[in-house]
């Protein structure tokens, strides 16, 4: 197996808020089996070194402002509003940052097209984008449907395409 691909496993895990331990228990495949050997090793290493990779600076910031009453209170203190654009794009991590730091005031705005989701790769979900109204009751939803790029035609035929998708706002771009 390649060692990017470990990365890559490591790293979809980091996203998701799953730590070693919890991801050995719950690898289902021969892949994730191996990323469970080496996932471990990989956090102690990081450990060793007083050291983050890119999916940690987000984990433990979430999992600070969880643990810690008197941490969470002063970043949603300070952070009176929360803007998020291209919301389609962000991972379950940082989605749970943002319900975090906007959690007192609830005065959280996010922009977003989940016909535009083609993150997927890289950890986006779009559903958190769907979901976002559930999580923040009250919450007022405007689709923007006025399109300044694209001609009719192309508008139509777009339409044609992602009508079908199942996880979506039903819009229709003019």
């Amino acid at each position: 197996i390649p060692p990017r691909a470990f990365l890559n496993g490591i790293s979809r895990a980091k996203e998701k808020l799953i730590a070693p331990d919890r991801y050995s228990r719950e690898a289902a495949s021969f892949f994730e089996e191996q990323v469970s050997r080496v996932y471990p090793a990989y956090q102690a290493r990081l450990t060793k070194a007083s050291a983050l990779d890119f999916d940690d600076i987000l984990g433990y910031a979430v999992r600070l402002l969880e643990s810690s009453e008197a941490t969470r209170e002063k970043y949603q203190e300070r952070f009176l509003s929360v803007l998020v654009d291209e919301v389609q794009d962000v991972n379950f991590t940082q989605y749970r940052f943002a319900q975090l730091v906007s959690g007192k005031h609830k005065n959280i705005s996010i922009v977003g097209d989940d016909d535009q989701s083609i993150y997927g790769w890289r950890g986006a979900d779009v559903s958190l984008m769907l979901q976002f109204a559930s999580d923040f009751p009250g919450a007022k939803v405007i689709t923007l449907e006025q399109n300044y790029r694209s001609t009719k035609k192309i508008l139509e035929a777009a339409y044609h395409v992602i009508r079908h998708n199942r996880s979506r706002t039903d819009k229709r771009l003019w």
